[in-house]
């Protein structure tokens, strides 16, 4: 996305959300500062639920077959993110959470699971850059309400959190920092499930996580 369509897509977030509020009117807009900076968001996790259930701010809105808003122990210290409701549904996702368990020593019910894209989804496109630049800050005020010591990501996740283009397959399992959080990104389970010669590296990047929890 060029320097002028990021623009007309701020522009049209920045109109959205206020139509959205019940506003008609607005000031003058300063592009100088970050978007994000122009929505005032809730300030605990169940307005922000309210907020995010009749958000109407892009096209999956059209086509939502219900919120995925985040489910799990708020108070873990461990956040698991995905691009979309993949997770919650898939069998894939099920497929591997005796390996999570095993190898983290945690009840997956303990760990607070969200996704960027809080619509869901029956079919999936394979370009929603459009559609995260506008959910992406729902999850970004999620991670600082939740405050998480680590993160895990699956998939195309960490791409849109960390702005990195790296592969999957070769940034999974690495170390990275997200506002002064730890963040790790896993490769998806559905792509495990597709690709079962991957298990082992997933094993080998959740025990990279495991030595890093038992660390701190």
């Amino acid at each position: 996305m060029n320097i002028e369509e990021n623009i007309k897509s701020e522009l049209l977030y920045v109109l959205k959300t206020k139509k959205l509020l019940g506003i008609k009117y607005i000031e003058k807009i300063d592009f100088t500062n970050k978007i994000n900076s122009k929505l005032k968001l809730p300030e605990n996790l169940e307005q922000l639920n309210e907020y995010v259930e009749n958000c109407s701010l892009c096209e999956l809105s059209k086509m939502n077959t219900g919120i995925h808003f985040g489910n799990g122990n708020i108070g873990s210290d461990l956040l698991i993110i995905s691009l979309h409701n993949n997770f919650f549904d898939e069998k894939a996702f099920l497929n591997i959470q005796n390996m999570i368990e095993n190898v983290l020593k945690i009840d997956l019910n303990d760990i607070y699971m969200t996704n960027i894209l809080k619509c869901g989804m029956k079919v999936y496109k394979n370009n929603l850059d459009d559609e995260v630049h506008t959910c992406i800050h729902y999850l970004r005020k999620q991670i600082d309400l939740i405050k998480p010591t680590m993160i895990i990501t699956f998939g195309k996740a960490f791409k849109y959190l960390l702005k990195n283009d790296d592969n999957i397959l070769d940034a999974s399992g690495n170390l990275f920092n997200y506002d002064g959080i730890d963040l790790i990104p896993l490769i998806d389970p559905k792509f495990i499930d597709k690709n079962p010669s991957y298990r082992d590296q997933m094993l080998l990047d959740l025990k990279k996580i495991k030595n890093i929890m038992d660390t701190k």
